[in-house]
This record gives C-alpha cells, structure tokens and sequence, in this order.
C-alpha cells in the first residue's frame, strides 16, 4: 500500500512539475511576444514618421518625376524581388519548432548518425530542417533580382532611362534586396528564438542611417541642378540609402551571430529519416512553403499600401504568427515521437496549456481590434473633415474626401480582424488546408471584384465603392477564417465535457464582442461628435479648438467606460 501511495505521489509531483515547466515556457513565449510586438509598432511607427518627414523636405529640391521613380518604381522593385524570393518560405518556417537556444550540445550530438547526419526526426533534426530550408530563399533571388533589374533597365520608358544614375540606382536596389535575402537564414533564427530586440535595433539604425544619406546627398545635389531643374543625384540619392540600410541590417545579424552564438548550428546539414532515407529539404516544409508562397501572392495584392496596415496591424500579425506557431507546434507536430511515459506526460501538459493560452491570446486580439475599431468609428469618422482641412485646405476638406475617409474608418477594425484570424490559420493549418484556402482567396477575390463593380459602376460610389468592396472581400474571409478557428478548437481536441464547454464558452460572439455598457458609450460619443461637425465644425480655427476639445472630453469618457 505505501509502495502505490508513494508512487501516485510520484506521479502527482511529476504531472506537476511538467505543468510548472510548460507554464513557465508559455509565460517567456507570451512575455517575449508581446515585447517584440510593441517594440515592432513602435518601430514601424518611427520609420514611417522619419520617411514623411524626409519626404516633405526632399520634395523641395527634388522635382515630381525622379521622385515618383525613386518612391514607386525602384520601391516596388525591392519590395517585388523581397516578397518572390522569401515571403512563403518565412510564413513556413516560422510556423517550425526552431529554438535552437533550447539545443545543447549533448542533445546535438545524439541527434546525429555516424556520418554526421541528423536524425529527422529527433529535436535537433526538427530545427535542422528548418535551417537548411532558410538557406533556400538566396538563390531563388539571385534569379528574381537578375530578371527584375533586366526588366527595369530594358523595358523602361524614355523618362526613366533620361534620369540621372538610372542604370546605377536600379542595380544598386537590386543589390540591396539580395543583401536581404543573404540574411534571411539569421532573420529566421531571430524571429524562431524571439530575439524581436536585434531586429529592432538593426532596422532603427538602418532607418536613420537611410534617412541621412538620402537627405545629405539630396543636399549636395542642389547647386548642381541642370537645366531641367532635376537634382544632380536625385534617385542615386535614395539607391545609395537603400543599400546602406542593407550594409546596417548585414552587419548587425552576422555580428551578433558571430559573438553570441555557436555558429556551427546554422550551417545546412544532411538529414536521414527512419527509412534511411538521405535528403536536405524537408518534402512537407518545401510544399507548404510553395503554398503560402501562391496563397500571399494573392493577398499582397489586395492588402499592400494601406500605412494603417503597415505600421500596426503588419507587426502584430508577425507577432500572431510567430506566438501561435511556437505555441501549438506541439498541438500537431506528427514528426516528433517519444515512448518515454514522463515525456508523454508532459506534452500532454504542454498541449493542454498550449491551447488554452492561445485561444485566449486570439480572443485578447480580436478584442483589442475591436475597441481600436470602436475608436475608429465612434470618433475618428467626425474628424476627417478636420484633418484634412488642416492637412490640405477647404478645398479638400468641403469635397467628398471626408466622407471615404469616414466610411475608411468602419474598414479599419475588419482590416485588423481578418489579419490576426488568417495570421492563426497561416500558423496552424495543414498543407492541404492552405491549398483549400487559395482556391477560397481566388473565390472572395471575385466576390470583390463583383461588388467592386456594384457599387463604384451600378450605384456610381466612387473611392467609397472601392472600400465597401474591400470590405466585402474581407470580411468573407473573416468567416471562413473563423470557421476554421472553431472547428480546430473543438474537434479532435479531447479533454472532458467541462473543458469542452469552456472552449465553446470562449469561443462564443458574446465573449469576443465588448460589453452592451461600451458599445452604449461609443454610440453615445458618436452621436455628440456628429452634432459637433455638423453645428461647430472646422471651418475657424475657434471651430477647429472647440470641435477637438469636444472630441477630447469624449475620448476621455469612453476610455474610462472600457
């Protein structure tokens, strides 16, 4: 009888102490995520600031034509050979159980056969097909930026090929975004072991670096404008900063690899599996690589260019991709098997915890873009007028531009909403899930242009037309999102009827919605704001203090009410 006793204490302490531990984990998983994201934010928000206001003083000694060059056409093609080359091989990768600082070197020698090669399917081989996959997106970009800068220079018109250093300023671009994609197999060794602070950090100097450069030599260019009135060293100038914010971000990955980590541990390595089966790519890795490689084709066409998108919602929904993946590996990873009874136990630990925390992250999520687009909607659509008035003019101000600015304003919450719910399925779902959801993109993205044509040709709404489509588009993809969501939660999910119940709890509208009390208060605000427009307005600057002093008070009440 002691013997069972001191046994089930035994094994009462060990489920303890595997909950303990995978707490533990989650808690740095969840701690260093929600830092990264901040710090993400505040980047993006700091770098597109610095460039506005680089911008609006460039422009001054800069005429229309070069820049248009340098900020549309040479921006597309960084962004063109960046995206081709590494954008699905990034979302495959990190989804992966990549934490090589969890890898000691007792761990890194059993994963290995005789010959040196890693067992597939131990830990160490887990991470080791991660990297040799990283290493996949530099060659495929030495072709994307060999064809993109021969189409620049050969196929632009006489405008282009007329600007001063056009040959150079598109080879210099080209050169930049391969010098990218050379450290992309760092980036996802950062982003896998959450070290969001380098890539901070890298990327500010970058930025300020950039700035400089292209303001300097933009300067120097002045007093020897010809006489077409261009800057001596107009899109040089931005080409030149390109590739230094390039040289920053090298520099800053490969020294801090170099000082604080084994650098044996990201060099590519052969990989046998059970069937004695030799390889360098993961088949599954390589396949859902090229999946979301089609399936962020079709998004980025409809997504890219919003700031909005740019500056908040983009970093937490990297943010989102990466938490969710590092929490629910364990949830479905097939690849790794273990008989040990102790470590059973404790992933089954893990798993439980695993999909707790990462529902209530998703719901935590949601719910902040929802009160960001009460925000929005309850406030922001009675200042348009304002902004614009004080930004451009009445011209502007007494046109139809507030109006699609307000109607933007219910756009953004949907914006924020479909982002972080197809952030968790990119993080979580199967191949053939994802193969399913592009033959859905291709179906939401008729939808969209179908209303597209309702409501900008049959009813003539113009830009607000073109919003309520996007709309449309979205939120289609919301639901089929959130489907899914629901269905990976609650099937096949085991646990008893209590925790089942919880899932259905948490996953209910009425959980996820805001309290009635704060949506009375921001329809409240609404109201008081719209008179304000219409009865005070913004045509006086006394008009402008009183009407954002009201707004203020608003902001204040509704803030208390959440």
């Amino acid at each position: 009888m002691s013997t069972i006793k001191s046994r089930n204490v035994e094994e009462n302490s060990n489920e303890n102490k595997s909950q303990s531990d995978s707490q533990e984990d989650v808690s740095k998983i969840l701690s260093s995520s929600v830092a990264g994201a901040s710090s993400l934010v505040i980047l993006q928000l700091i770098s597109r600031l610095a460039t506005f206001v680089l911008h609006q003083i460039v422009l001054r000694y800069t005429d229309p034509a070069t820049f248009g060059i340098a900020s549309v056409q040479l921006e597309l093609l960084l962004a063109t050979i960046l995206f081709l080359s590494r954008e699905g091989f990034r979302c495959a990768l990190l989804r992966g159980c990549g934490d090589i600082s969890k890898v000691d070197h007792d761990e890194n020698s059993q994963g290995k056969s005789k010959d040196s090669i890693i067992f597939a399917n131990s830990p160490v081989g887990s991470i080791q097909k991660i990297t040799n996959l990283s290493y996949v997106p530099i060659p495929i970009g030495i072709i994307t930026t060999f064809l993109a800068c021969v189409f620049y220079i050969f196929y632009a018109n006489e405008e282009s090929l007329a600007t001063p250093y056009y040959v150079s300023s598109v080879v210099l671009y080209g050169l930049a975004a391969f010098g990218e994609l050379i450290i992309e197999p760092l980036y996802i060794a950062t982003m896998n072991n959450l070290i969001f602070i380098l890539r901070v950090r890298c990327e500010m100097i970058g930025v300020v670096v950039r700035c400089v450069i292209t303001l300097t030599m933009t300067l120097m260019g002045i007093p020897k404008n010809n006489e077409k009135g261009k800057n001596a060293y107009g899109i040089l100038a931005f080409a030149v900063a390109q590739f230094a914010f390039m040289s920053v971000l090298l520099l800053g990955y490969v020294g801090y690899f170099i000082s604080n980590w084994d650098i044996q541990l990201l060099k590519p390595r052969k990989l046998i599996d059970e069937r004695q089966r030799v390889f360098w790519f993961d088949e599954h890795l390589f396949g859902l690589a090229k999946t979301f490689t089609k399936q962020s084709l079709l998004k980025h066409v409809l997504t890219e260019g919003s700031l909005i998108v740019r500056i908040l919602f983009q970093p937490l929904e990297e943010t989102g991709r990466t938490l969710f993946s590092k929490l629910l590996t364990s949830v479905d990873n097939p690849n790794v098997i273990d008989d040990n009874v102790e470590k059973r136990e404790s992933k089954a630990a893990a798993r439980k915890i695993a999909l707790t925390t990462s529902l209530q992250v998703l719901i935590i999520m949601m719910k902040f873009h929802l009160l960001l687009g009460l925000l929005f909607i309850g406030l922001a659509t009675n200042y348009t007028g304002t902004l614009i008035d004080l930004l451009v003019g009445p011209v502007w101000s007494k046109s139809l531009a507030p109006f699609a600015l307000s109607f933007y304003c219910i756009y953004v919450p949907i914006m924020g909403i479909n982002g972080i719910t197809e952030a968790f399925v990119v993080a979580v779902a199967t191949e053939e899930t994802l193969s399913a959801l592009n033959y859905w993109l291709i179906t939401f993205s008729a939808g969209f242009v179908g209303t597209g044509i309702i409501f900008m040709k049959g009813l003539s709404a113009g830009a607000v037309g073109l919003i309520a489509a996007n709309m449309f588009n979205l939120s289609t993809r919301i639901l089929w999102s959130w489907n899914y969501i629901k269905s990976y939660y609650l099937k096949n999910r085991g646990g008893n009827k209590q925790e089942i119940d919880e899932l259905k709890r948490m996953l209910a509208i009425s959980n996820i919605l805001p309290k009635p009390l704060v949506l009375i208060s921001f329809s409240l605000v609404w109201i008081i704001t719209y008179f304000s427009n219409q009865f005070i307005g913004w045509e006086t600057l006394n008009a402008k203090i009183i009407h954002i002093a009201v707004g203020g008070v608003c902001a204040i009440f509704v803030a208390g009410i959440t």
